[in-house]
């Protein structure tokens, strides 16, 4: 079937075009709800259900509730990682690319940011978690991409799987990914593996002053690579130590990679795997530990790191940036964090991404962080939370079902109009692409409430909604 002869988008509202509502694969059928008090939109304008529909989603993402249509959120402390390095939410917009985790195959990637949802400052509760190498504070409905480990006392060996938790769903076996690999890195090199080496000794901080003759061979051969001729370098050898300083020309081709001695975004991101272990390696050996003086140059290390797949954390001590790597992609929710609640007064934040993940970073520490429509009495389906999204905050099937409002009271005319638009909706979310079950229930079925109403209730129970609908190219 087609989509409805009259669906509105939310982008046709001048809504994001995507809720950043938990994800959810809703397959079980569809609920009838209405709003409880009377409306009167079957004698007015359709303007005033785009007003009605607008007004309820203000209302319900606003101050006094703040939960409907939210993407669960963090602190104003968290940045994200974008193409171009990591900014505050301030920083980004609707567009940008930044870094996502694709939770079925466990592999990073470059996604565009599709709305950034900010609510306002005001007195809230934030889960701080806490612990080497992990520092978040979040909403009790934050949502996480987890590895989880099941059937630890099954008669057949634990198998790790890949779920969603919230931060109040966290169980013992949960561990959060601090790292994942890049799966948009090119295969093949751009620039040769002398000139990643030789960017490499130049970012090095403060340069590779008493380098032995092992570290001096390499460095010479990446050089003759580079600039080809000796005379655009001189060497100052003391015992077994030696001393490079480089020509004017030889600086300003390092500089076209790594202005001010800090490698740019786009020539990290231009890098292979190989490549990019051969940077931070070389680095890595060129002193007892990647530390500058300058945040730009660690945030760069940081950078590079994430694009490998490692962990890391970044840390300032007297004044001096440093990098430690880590071993280790994931970090126990329980295990190894230290949970606390704290009083937030200030605004709480989250991106929408196509994966519903994205990397974050707090306190240096990096990881990966991840009503549906309305039926109105002039036929009209407009969205609301849409498709494959959780259709509500509260429990009772708005995991399982997608959820549909008529927006009236007790004793406001459902309309034949209505009841189309209700069969339409039914029909088109039949289809393969979201494929549930045709079973229509009501509010009520779930929890004890008046909701459909008495009227549209005994529609849901004698088959009104679920029988074929009428279609404007039908004939």
């Amino acid at each position: 079937m087609p989509e409805p002869d009259k669906l509105q988008w939310r982008s046709d509202l001048g809504w994001p075009p995507h809720s950043p509502a938990d994800p959810a694969d809703p397959k079980d059928g569809l609920v009838v709800h209405y709003d409880s008090a009377d409306q009167g939109l079957a004698d007015k304008e359709h303007s005033s259900c785009e007003a009605y529909w607008n007004s309820t989603r203000d209302f319900h993402t606003g101050p006094s509730r703040g939960w409907a249509d939210i993407g669960y959120c963090v602190d104003e402390a968290t940045e994200i990682l974008t193409e171009d390095g990591w900014r505050t939410f301030a920083g980004i917009d609707e567009g940008d690319l930044v870094l996502t985790l694709d939770h079925r195959t466990g592999m990073s990637r470059w996604q565009p940011v599709q709305a950034v949802n900010v609510f306002p400052a005001m007195p809230r509760t934030l889960v701080r978690m806490q612990g080497r190498g992990h520092s978040s504070l979040t909403t009790s409905e934050h949502r996480w991409p987890v590895e989880r480990t099941e059937g630890l006392h099954g008669p057949v060996p634990p198998a790790t799987t890949r779920r969603w938790a919230t931060t109040a769903t966290l169980t013992r076996t949960d561990r959060l990914q601090t790292a994942a690999p890049c799966a948009d890195l090119p295969r093949e090199a751009k620039w040769t593996d002398a000139l990643v080496e030789a960017v490499a000794w130049y970012w090095a901080d403060p340069g590779p002053d008493g380098t032995g003759l092992h570290t001096a061979a390499r460095l010479r051969a990446a050089l003759h690579d580079l600039v080809s001729e000796p005379s655009h370098w001189e060497e100052i050898r003391e015992d077994e130590h030696t001393e490079f300083r480089l020509s004017g020309e030889a600086t300003e081709v390092l500089e076209r990679h790594a202005p001010a001695r800090v490698p740019g975004p786009a020539f990290l991101r231009s890098l292979t795997r190989a490549q990019l272990d051969l940077l931070l390696n070389t680095v890595g050996a060129l002193g007892p530990g990647p530390s500058w003086r300058s945040r730009a140059a660690a945030d760069a290390f940081q950078f590079a790191a994430v694009l490998a797949g490692r962990s890391s954390t970044l840390e300032n001590t007297d004044g001096l940036w440093s990098v430690s790597p880590g071993t280790r992609t994931t970090t126990g929710a329980q295990e190894e964090l230290a949970t606390t609640r704290e009083p937030y007064e200030g605004r709480i934040w989250c991106p929408s991404t196509p994966d519903t993940t994205w990397l974050a970073r707090r306190e240096g520490t990096v990881y990966f962080t991840g009503n549906s429509f309305m039926a109105c009495a002039h036929g009209n389906v407009m969205e609301g939370r849409g498709p494959f999204r959780t259709q509500a905050a509260q429990p009772g099937g708005n995991t399982t079902h997608y959820s549909v409002t008529l927006a009236t009271g007790p004793n406001d005319t459902i309309t034949p109009e209505q009841i189309n638009a209700v069969r339409q909706l039914r029909e088109w979310l039949m289809e393969p692409s979201s494929s549930i079950d045709g079973a229509v229930l009501g509010h009520r079925d779930f929890v004890s409430t008046s909701c459909p109403g008495d009227e549209a209730y005994g529609m849901v129970q004698d088959g009104t909604f679920a029988e074929p609908a009428e279609w404007e190219d039908s004939d």
